[in-house]
């Protein structure tokens, strides 16, 4: 699959967010009951609209054990990514884990790095100990607080045509990026994402209000 030289994600939306911090603790995944990744360099990636994912370093894998397929995805923020099947005794899991060999300049962190599905996985340790899911940092990105999930009645207004190769989970509520909308009546206007949002909301005639009444 051959990558854009320039990233078409960041071009279009240059106020995406995506945080790659350090998980401190021992990280470990184990499959069919063999430890197949173990590291204390791993990360966990908060990417606006995704929920978190876990990386670790490509030589922490047991390479071994991980064999490259010919299956590639494509994402306009990070590029393209490569796939590893995993095959440990008499069970497999193909395409279970990706790296973006050549991350775009936006992300260098991404570099020597490899993600997980999570859920492909028979068991995640931090320091020995069983986690049932990546870690969460409450407030920070997530499925929950894009513009798609907080405020569904804009994005039913995002212009599909007029907003090439961007789309409504990508950006957060108080985005100050100007795209393109569409009322259920045909018209058609541009405004802040943020300014959008302010005029869902109302404001209280009484300045001394509390939030007991």
């Amino acid at each position: 699959m051959d990558q854009p030289v320039e990233s078409p994600g960041w071009a279009g939306n240059p106020n995406y967010v995506v945080d790659f911090d350090p998980v401190p603790a021992r990280v470990a995944a184990s499959f069919n009951g063999e430890t197949v990744a173990e590291s204390d360099r791993a990360r966990v990636m908060f990417e606006l609209g995704h929920a978190p994912f876990y990386y670790l370093p490509f030589d922490d894998l047991r390479a071994e054990l991980f064999t490259p397929t010919n299956h590639h995805t494509f994402c306009p923020y990070k590029g393209v990514a490569s796939y590893w099947s995993l095959t440990v005794g008499d069970r497999a899991a193909e395409n279970v884990v990706w790296r973006y060999e050549n991350p775009y300049p936006q992300l260098p962190q991404l570099e020597g790095y490899v993600g997980f599905y999570w859920g492909r996985m028979d068991r995640w340790t931090e320091d020995g100990e069983t986690v049932e899911g990546p870690r969460e940092i409450p407030g920070r990105i997530d499925t929950t607080n894009q513009l798609k999930a907080l405020y569904p009645e804009l994005a039913r207004e995002w212009h599909t045509t007029r907003n090439p190769g961007i789309s409504p989970y990508e950006f957060a509520a108080d985005s100050n990026t100007e795209v393109w909308w569409q009322d259920a009546e045909g018209r058609e206007w541009r405004a802040r994402i943020k300014d959008r949002v302010l005029s869902l909301t109302t404001l209280r005639g009484d300045g001394d209000a509390t939030p007991y009444g």
